[in-house]
C-alpha cells in the first residue's frame, strides 16, 4: 500500500469520525474491514496497492474478497457489513474527486451475497439462445447472439466484449484487454469466428481496424445496459433465477470448466483472474457435482 492510500484510509476514517458521525463501534468496525480488503487487494493483485487498482474495482474484485473471508469463518451477514464499509470508503473517494465512480455502488448486499456465483445450466442457456433467435433484425439478433455466446462460451466480462475492435479479432482468436489493461489472448472457435464476421457483413455499417465491432442501432459502441436489459427481460419470460445476469454466463463457463477437472491456473488465464484467490471461489460451487462423481464411481459406493 502507497502513502496516498494509506493518507487516504486515515482521512477517510477522520471524516467517518467526525463529520459522518458513525458510531465509535461502527468506526472501528469499518476500519477493520477496509484494511482487510486493501491487504486482500494487495495479495489478490500482487503488486503495490494504488488509486488506479481502486478506480476498477468490480464484482469479481468483491466476490473474491468474499469468498476468502467467508474461508475464513466469517459469516454473509459480516460481508453484509463490509459491503456497507467499502461503499462508505469508495464514496469518500468520489466526494473527494480521487475516482469519479465505481461499479461497487451498484451492488446490493444480500441479494449479491446470496448469488455468488450462481451458474445457468445448458438447457437454460440453450433457451436464451434460442429466444434471441427469435429477434426479426438479423444484425441485432446476430450481435446479441454473439455477446451471449462470448460471455458463454469463452468467459468473458460484458465489458471485454463490448471493447472488442475489428484489429482484436483477426485470426482464430481474440485480444482481450481487461481490467487494469492487462492483456490476454484467447482461441475461438472457426465457426465462431466465422458468425462474428458475417454478424459484421449484416451490420448497416462499415468498420475499420480500429472500430467497434459490437455498435448500437444509432452506430455508437452498444452499451453495456442494452444487454444486461435483454438479459433481464429474457430472466423474466424464460423464468430464469432471479440472479440470472450477463455475469451468470462468465459463472457458468468457469464452472463448467472445473466439472470438466480443468486445473484452476488455467481457468485463472482464461477469465483473466490476477489471483487464484478470485477463481477458486467456483471450486465451492462445484461441490455438489463432485459429490455425485464420487458416490458414483468411488469404489466403495456400490
Amino acid at each position: 500500500m502507497n502513502n496516498q492510500i494509506k493518507n487516504l484510509f486515515e482521512s477517510w476514517n477522520s471524516w467517518i469520525k467526525n463529520e459522518k458521525r458513525l458510531a465509535t463501534n461502527t468506526v472501528q468496525s469499518y476500519c477493520v474491514d477496509i484494511k482487510s480488503f486493501l491487504s486482500f487487494l494487495s495479495v489478490h493483485n500482487n503488486s503495490n496497492l494504488d488509486i488506479r487498482v481502486l478506480s476498477t474495482l468490480d464484482e469479481d474484485d468483491l466476490s473474491g474478497w468474499f469468498y476468502v473471508r467467508l474461508k475464513n469463518g466469517k459469516s454473509h451477514r459480516s460481508n453484509a457489513r463490509a459491503l456497507s464499509s467499502l461503499k462508505s470508503f469508495i464514496n469518500y473517494l468520489i466526494l473527494k474527486k480521487i475516482i469519479k465512480n465505481s461499479k461497487i455502488l451498484k451492488i446490493q448486499g444480500p441479494k449479491f451475497l446470496e448469488s455468488l456465483p450462481r451458474p445457468l445450466t445448458k438447457n437454460q442457456v440453450f433457451k436464451i439462445i434460442n429466444e434471441i433467435k427469435n429477434e426479426q433484425n438479423k444484425w441485432i439478433m446476430m450481435r446479441n447472439l454473439s455477446t451471449i455466446l462470448l460471455m458463454w462460451g469463452y468467459g468473458l466480462r460484458i465489458s471485454e466484449v463490448l471493447n472488442l475492435k475489428l484489429k482484436d479479432t483477426n485470426k482464430e482468436e481474440i485480444r482481450i484487454i481487461g481490467k487494469g489493461g492487462k492483456e490476454r489472448i484467447i482461441p475461438i472457435s472457426k465457426k465462431i469466428m466465422i458468425f462474428i464476421k458475417e454478424m459484421l457483413k449484416e451490420s448497416p455499417y462499415t468498420f475499420l481496424d480500429d472500430d467497434f465491432i459490437f455498435l448500437g442501432k444509432k452506430g455508437n459502441k452498444l452499451k453495456a445496459e442494452i444487454i444486461q436489459r435483454l438479459v433481464r427481460e429474457l430472466r423474466n419470460k424464460l423464468i430464469l433465477p432471479d440472479n440470472t445476469t450477463p455475469h451468470s454466463l462468465r459463472h457458468t463457463f468457469a464452472t463448467e470448466l472445473l466439472q470438466n477437472f480443468v486445473d484452476l491456473r488455467s481457468i485463472q488465464e482464461l477469465l483473466g483472474h490476477s489471483s487464484l484467490s478470485t477463481t477458486q471461489k467456483y471450486t465451492s460451487v462445484d461441490s455438489e457435482h463432485l459429490r455425485k462423481i464420487l458416490e458414483k464411481n468411488h469404489p466403495r459406493a456400490n
